[in-house]
Protein backbone atom coordinates (compact mmCIF):
# COMPACT_ATOMS: atom_id res chain seq x y z
CA UNK A 1 0.00 0.00 0.00
CA UNK A 2 1.43 3.81 -0.75
CA UNK A 3 -0.15 5.89 1.50
CA UNK A 4 -2.42 8.64 -0.27
CA UNK A 5 -0.85 11.84 2.11
CA UNK A 6 2.81 10.83 1.19
CA UNK A 7 1.70 10.72 -2.32
CA UNK A 8 0.05 14.20 -2.17
CA UNK A 9 3.54 15.20 -0.20
CA UNK A 10 5.81 13.63 -2.59
CA UNK A 11 3.84 15.20 -5.92
CA UNK A 12 3.84 19.05 -4.25
CA UNK A 13 7.84 18.90 -3.92
CA UNK A 14 8.73 17.95 -7.06
CA UNK A 15 6.19 20.55 -8.57
CA UNK A 16 7.44 23.18 -6.72
CA UNK A 17 10.10 25.71 -8.03
CA UNK A 18 12.73 26.22 -5.52
CA UNK A 19 12.50 29.80 -5.88
CA UNK A 20 8.25 30.64 -5.64
CA UNK A 21 5.44 28.46 -4.97
CA UNK A 22 3.50 29.71 -8.13
CA UNK A 23 3.14 25.96 -9.36
CA UNK A 24 1.94 24.53 -5.81
CA UNK A 25 -1.89 26.11 -6.12
CA UNK A 26 -3.21 22.74 -7.49
CA UNK A 27 -6.91 22.21 -5.67
CA UNK A 28 -6.82 18.59 -4.32
CA UNK A 29 -9.23 17.18 -6.65
CA UNK A 30 -6.95 17.73 -9.59
CA UNK A 31 -4.06 16.35 -7.77
CA UNK A 32 -6.09 13.09 -6.92
CA UNK A 33 -7.08 13.01 -10.39
CA UNK A 34 -3.91 13.52 -11.54
CA UNK A 35 -2.34 10.40 -9.27
CA UNK A 36 -6.11 8.12 -10.64
CA UNK A 37 -4.82 8.59 -14.09
CA UNK A 38 -1.23 8.00 -13.64
CA UNK A 39 -2.33 4.86 -11.52
CA UNK A 40 -4.09 3.45 -14.41
CA UNK A 41 -1.44 4.34 -17.14
CA UNK A 42 1.17 2.66 -14.81
CA UNK A 43 -0.56 -0.43 -14.97
CA UNK A 44 -0.83 -0.04 -18.95
CA UNK A 45 3.19 0.09 -18.93
CA UNK A 46 3.24 -2.82 -16.92
CA UNK A 47 1.12 -4.96 -18.92
CA UNK A 48 2.09 -3.73 -22.65
CA UNK A 49 2.53 -6.54 -24.15
CA UNK A 50 5.73 -5.27 -26.36
CA UNK A 51 7.85 -4.47 -23.35
CA UNK A 52 6.97 -7.73 -21.65
CA UNK A 53 7.79 -9.68 -25.48
CA UNK A 54 11.22 -7.55 -25.23
CA UNK A 55 12.09 -8.75 -21.70
CA UNK A 56 10.60 -12.18 -22.55
CA UNK A 57 9.81 -14.83 -19.48
CA UNK A 58 11.91 -12.84 -16.66
CA UNK A 59 10.25 -9.03 -17.48
CA UNK A 60 6.55 -10.75 -17.48
CA UNK A 61 7.37 -12.35 -13.91
CA UNK A 62 8.21 -8.96 -12.94
CA UNK A 63 5.46 -7.31 -14.14
CA UNK A 64 3.06 -10.11 -12.72
CA UNK A 65 4.52 -9.44 -9.11
CA UNK A 66 4.34 -5.93 -9.97
CA UNK A 67 0.70 -6.32 -9.98
CA UNK A 68 0.03 -9.65 -7.77
CA UNK A 69 -2.26 -7.63 -5.16
CA UNK A 70 -4.66 -6.49 -8.26
CA UNK A 71 -4.72 -9.94 -9.56
CA UNK A 72 -8.49 -12.05 -9.55
CA UNK A 73 -8.16 -15.95 -9.05
CA UNK A 74 -9.58 -18.09 -11.93
CA UNK A 75 -11.46 -19.85 -9.34
CA UNK A 76 -13.33 -17.05 -8.21
CA UNK A 77 -14.66 -16.27 -11.64
CA UNK A 78 -17.02 -19.15 -13.39
CA UNK A 79 -18.09 -17.68 -16.84
CA UNK A 80 -21.17 -19.31 -18.47
CA UNK A 81 -20.57 -20.34 -22.12
CA UNK A 82 -22.66 -19.73 -25.06
CA UNK A 83 -21.88 -21.63 -28.32
CA UNK A 84 -22.03 -18.48 -31.04
CA UNK A 85 -20.31 -19.80 -34.08
CA UNK A 86 -21.53 -23.58 -34.88
CA UNK A 87 -18.97 -23.51 -38.19
CA UNK A 88 -15.78 -22.52 -36.36
CA UNK A 89 -17.22 -23.86 -32.39
CA UNK A 90 -16.42 -20.56 -31.28
CA UNK A 91 -17.88 -20.24 -27.40
CA UNK A 92 -18.07 -16.78 -26.14
CA UNK A 93 -18.83 -15.46 -22.42
CA UNK A 94 -19.50 -11.87 -21.04
CA UNK A 95 -16.82 -9.86 -19.37
CA UNK A 96 -18.64 -6.81 -19.02
CA UNK A 97 -20.85 -7.95 -15.78
CA UNK A 98 -17.84 -9.51 -14.07
CA UNK A 99 -16.68 -8.24 -10.53
CA UNK A 100 -14.15 -6.71 -9.68
CA UNK A 101 -14.20 -4.64 -12.87
CA UNK A 102 -11.94 -6.58 -15.95
CA UNK A 103 -8.69 -4.99 -16.70
CA UNK A 104 -6.09 -7.26 -18.53
CA UNK A 105 -6.11 -10.39 -18.98
CA UNK A 106 -3.48 -13.21 -17.54
CA UNK A 107 -4.87 -16.83 -17.91
CA UNK A 108 -7.74 -19.28 -18.02
CA UNK A 109 -8.90 -22.63 -18.04
CA UNK A 110 -12.19 -24.26 -18.91
CA UNK A 111 -14.39 -27.63 -17.54
CA UNK A 112 -15.84 -29.69 -20.93
CA UNK A 113 -17.47 -32.49 -21.26
CA UNK A 114 -16.62 -35.47 -24.46
CA UNK A 115 -19.78 -38.32 -24.47
CA UNK A 116 -19.16 -39.97 -20.41
CA UNK A 117 -16.18 -38.05 -19.88
CA UNK A 118 -17.17 -35.05 -17.68
CA UNK A 119 -15.54 -32.12 -15.86
CA UNK A 120 -12.31 -32.20 -18.01
CA UNK A 121 -9.99 -29.64 -17.29
CA UNK A 122 -8.89 -27.97 -20.79
CA UNK A 123 -6.15 -25.22 -19.95
CA UNK A 124 -6.25 -22.17 -22.32
CA UNK A 125 -2.78 -20.86 -23.78
CA UNK A 126 -1.67 -17.55 -21.79
CA UNK A 127 -0.70 -15.93 -25.04
CA UNK A 128 -4.38 -14.39 -26.47
CA UNK A 129 -4.86 -15.29 -30.15
CA UNK A 130 -4.95 -12.87 -33.43
CA UNK A 131 -8.22 -12.96 -34.93
CA UNK A 132 -6.58 -13.54 -38.05
CA UNK A 133 -4.63 -16.73 -36.72
CA UNK A 134 -8.07 -18.57 -35.98
CA UNK A 135 -8.53 -20.49 -39.50
CA UNK A 136 -4.93 -21.45 -39.17
CA UNK A 137 -4.52 -22.52 -35.55
CA UNK A 138 -8.19 -24.56 -35.91
CA UNK A 139 -6.46 -26.84 -38.71
CA UNK A 140 -3.23 -27.07 -37.30
CA UNK A 141 -1.98 -30.56 -36.09
CA UNK A 142 -0.02 -28.70 -33.02
CA UNK A 143 -2.16 -25.89 -31.71
CA UNK A 144 -5.70 -26.95 -32.49
CA UNK A 145 -8.01 -27.30 -29.71
CA UNK A 146 -7.93 -31.23 -28.13
CA UNK A 147 -9.72 -32.74 -25.28
CA UNK A 148 -7.55 -35.90 -25.00
CA UNK A 149 -4.20 -33.21 -24.82
CA UNK A 150 -6.76 -30.90 -23.05
CA UNK A 151 -5.69 -27.44 -24.37
CA UNK A 152 -7.28 -24.36 -26.58
CA UNK A 153 -6.92 -21.48 -27.24
CA UNK A 154 -8.71 -18.28 -26.92
CA UNK A 155 -9.43 -14.40 -28.30
CA UNK A 156 -10.41 -11.53 -26.61
CA UNK A 157 -12.79 -8.29 -27.74
CA UNK A 158 -15.05 -5.84 -26.58
CA UNK A 159 -16.53 -7.02 -23.93
CA UNK A 160 -16.62 -10.80 -24.82
CA UNK A 161 -13.84 -13.68 -24.38
CA UNK A 162 -13.99 -16.30 -26.47
CA UNK A 163 -12.61 -20.14 -26.26
CA UNK A 164 -12.67 -22.78 -29.41
CA UNK A 165 -13.52 -26.47 -29.58
CA UNK A 166 -12.83 -29.08 -32.48
CA UNK A 167 -16.53 -29.95 -32.40
CA UNK A 168 -15.87 -32.99 -30.61
CA UNK A 169 -16.17 -31.53 -26.90
CA UNK A 170 -18.71 -28.95 -25.04
CA UNK A 171 -16.93 -26.39 -22.81
CA UNK A 172 -19.82 -25.97 -19.73
CA UNK A 173 -17.85 -23.47 -17.96
CA UNK A 174 -14.59 -20.48 -18.16
CA UNK A 175 -12.73 -19.60 -15.31
CA UNK A 176 -10.22 -16.60 -16.30
CA UNK A 177 -8.10 -14.90 -14.23
CA UNK A 178 -7.55 -11.40 -14.75
CA UNK A 179 -5.94 -7.92 -13.57
CA UNK A 180 -8.61 -6.21 -11.88
CA UNK A 181 -9.29 -2.41 -12.06
CA UNK A 182 -7.44 -0.75 -8.89
CA UNK A 183 -9.55 1.30 -6.58
CA UNK A 184 -9.78 4.64 -6.70
CA UNK A 185 -7.40 6.95 -4.61
CA UNK A 186 -8.85 9.27 -2.81
CA UNK A 187 -8.26 12.04 0.28
CA UNK A 188 -10.49 13.91 2.30
CA UNK A 189 -11.26 17.43 1.86
CA UNK A 190 -13.93 18.16 -1.84
CA UNK A 191 -17.17 17.00 -2.64
CA UNK A 192 -17.22 14.86 -5.72
CA UNK A 193 -18.76 15.66 -8.74
CA UNK A 194 -21.77 13.20 -7.77
CA UNK A 195 -22.24 15.36 -4.66
CA UNK A 196 -20.66 12.64 -2.09
CA UNK A 197 -17.43 13.76 0.25
CA UNK A 198 -14.27 12.17 -0.38
CA UNK A 199 -12.66 9.58 1.39
CA UNK A 200 -9.84 8.72 2.40
CA UNK A 201 -8.54 6.08 0.49
CA UNK A 202 -4.53 4.54 -0.14
CA UNK A 203 -2.99 3.26 -3.74
CA UNK A 204 -3.15 -0.60 -3.56
CA UNK A 205 -0.25 -0.98 -5.42
CA UNK A 206 3.21 -2.18 -3.86
CA UNK A 207 5.34 0.58 -2.41
CA UNK A 208 8.40 0.18 -4.10
CA UNK A 209 6.03 1.67 -7.55
CA UNK A 210 5.64 5.22 -5.65
CA UNK A 211 7.99 6.59 -7.48
CA UNK A 212 6.89 5.34 -11.21
CA UNK A 213 3.64 6.39 -10.15
CA UNK A 214 4.35 9.69 -8.68
CA UNK A 215 6.25 10.42 -12.17
CA UNK A 216 3.66 9.54 -13.96
CA UNK A 217 0.97 12.20 -12.00
CA UNK A 218 3.69 15.47 -11.94
CA UNK A 219 4.41 15.20 -15.45
CA UNK A 220 0.65 15.70 -16.02
CA UNK A 221 0.07 17.94 -13.38
CA UNK A 222 3.05 20.37 -14.52
CA UNK A 223 1.76 20.15 -18.32
CA UNK A 224 -1.51 21.43 -17.03
CA UNK A 225 0.31 24.04 -14.69
CA UNK A 226 3.02 24.69 -17.89
CA UNK A 227 5.88 24.13 -15.94
CA UNK A 228 8.46 23.31 -18.08
CA UNK A 229 11.04 21.92 -15.22
CA UNK A 230 9.23 19.92 -13.72
CA UNK A 231 7.40 18.07 -16.84
CA UNK A 232 11.10 17.59 -18.53
CA UNK A 233 12.36 16.65 -14.95
CA UNK A 234 9.30 13.85 -14.26
CA UNK A 235 9.83 12.40 -18.10
CA UNK A 236 13.49 12.13 -17.83
CA UNK A 237 13.07 10.17 -14.49
CA UNK A 238 10.19 7.94 -16.45
CA UNK A 239 12.67 7.24 -19.28
CA UNK A 240 14.96 5.58 -16.54
CA UNK A 241 12.00 3.67 -14.90
CA UNK A 242 11.43 1.91 -18.11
Amino acid sequence: MISVDSLLYDIDFKLNKLSSNEHQQIPLEDKILAINEAQILLIKQKMDSNNVLSGGFDAFKKRYEDLQKLVESASDHPLDLKLQDKKLNRWVAKLDNIKPAYMFYVDSYIIAEKGECKDRVIWVNQDLAKHGDIQYLLTSTHYKPSFEYQETFNIISSDEISVFTDGSFIPKKLFISYIRYPQYIDKEGYIKLDGSDSINQDCELKNYLKDELIDIAVQRLAMYTENVAATQNAQARINNNE
